[in-house]
């Protein structure tokens, strides 16, 4: 789908496990223009250069720097003023979607009940009721947004119950599977 002329597209940008809110501003009826760039309160003109550089000017004091970046298709490093920066950037939709997943987790630790973080569709169940599985192993994959995601198994045990079946549609927070922790724990 194309993004109309002057629509704002939101990303979430991670840098040293520090999360920002970045929206930018695109104008697609003037290809090489700038784009401004707004993070947290700070709004920025981003205008490529030439050779993967990019010259960011603040529009709130004026200061310049240009940014190298790496030659990746989709960049994870910079370094500006010869300081190298690894980051990761997100649509506010992929962003969404690995917190849903992370606060999911799979489960929380030591829990016996795996629920699905979002709406989606069951593409695939990895194990059968009476499996012992241990942490962190996949178990069912859950389809949202057009991307495949896996299910850990929350801990150590022996899957009790599977509460779907391939093909099933679910709510955010769905039951997929319980387990029976191993005797003792």
């Amino acid at each position: 789908m194309a993004t109309p002329a002057n629509s704002p597209v939101r990303f979430v940008v991670n840098v040293d496990d520090r999360e920002h809110a970045a929206t930018v501003l695109l104008d697609t009826r003037a290809p090489g223009q700038a784009s401004r760039v707004t993070v947290g309160e700070r709004t920025f003109e981003v205008r490529a250069a030439a050779d993967g550089k990019v010259l960011v000017r603040s529009l709130d004091g004026g200061k310049q720097h240009l940014v190298t970046l790496d030659h990746a298709a989709k960049p994870t490093s910079a370094a500006i003023a010869g300081i190298a920066i690894d980051f990761e950037v997100l649509s506010a939709q992929q962003a969404a979607m690995a917190a849903a997943l992370r606060e999911a987790g799979g489960g929380d630790a030591g829990s016996r009940k795996l629920k699905a973080p979002m709406p989606g569709r069951v593409v695939k169940i990895l194990v059968a009721e009476g499996d012992s599985v241990e942490r962190g192993a996949p178990v069912v994959i859950v389809e949202a947004m057009k991307m495949e995601n896996e299910m850990y198994a929350p801990l150590d045990g022996t899957v009790a119950r599977i509460a779907v079946a391939e093909g099933d549609t679910v709510d955010s927070g769905a039951l997929l599977c319980e387990f029976a922790a191993p005797e003792g724990t």
